[in-house]
């Protein structure tokens, strides 16, 4: 039998949250430790303990070994999916009832708008797109975040919008889907 690496568990734990748009926050309400706690975690200077794994197990549907596992798959639907399993689990339904995180938004369906990766968008447009999933993010939020994501993002020009120069946001060139 392989032995428990709480290092990797704790690892792939971090991959489902961000993969799955959760905030710290929530996760961390939900095994019940501070944000401290799991800021300390995502720093490697902690580890989940077997509670916490045994809590994450259930909220993902994942089973131990797969949490052991070095190279855990992430299905591209994962949020939905877990949703629908959860439809009747008002303490984790009511996370995935939430907007995800902005990253999250960013990397699983803006990168993926053939708009945003051909011709690019302005915060407004970028905004819009986003409450056509029922999320809200500030315009100041969104513009932030273009720029704290500049792995993925870039500024691919300017217009000018109500006499104010805005920037037009565009995938990185490998991140295109063309």
């Amino acid at each position: 039998m392989t032995s428990i690496d709480r290092k990797i568990i704790t690892q792939n734990i971090l991959k489902l949250i961000d993969s799955n748009g959760i905030d710290d926050t929530d996760f961390a309400n939900l095994i019940e430790k501070s944000n401290r706690t799991l800021a300390r975690i995502r720093k490697e200077e902690a580890l989940f303990n077997i509670e916490d794994i045994n809590i994450a197990s259930s909220f993902f549907n994942r089973t131990l070994i797969e949490l052991n596992s070095p190279k855990i798959k992430i299905e591209e639907d994962s949020r939905n999916i877990l949703k629908q399993i959860h439809k009747d689990n008002v303490a984790y339904y009511t996370i995935f009832e939430k907007r995800p995180s902005i990253t999250y938004a960013i990397t699983f369906y803006l990168l993926n708008n053939k708009q945003f990766c051909s011709s690019g968008m302005i915060v407004d447009e970028i905004k819009k797109f986003f409450e056509s999933f029922g999320w809200n993010y500030s315009s100041s939020y969104i513009s932030s975040s273009m720029v704290r994501n500049s792995k993925y993002v870039s500024v691919a020009g300017t217009e000018i919008v109500d006499g104010n120069r805005v920037n037009i946001y565009k995938a990185r060139k490998i991140f295109e889907n063309n």
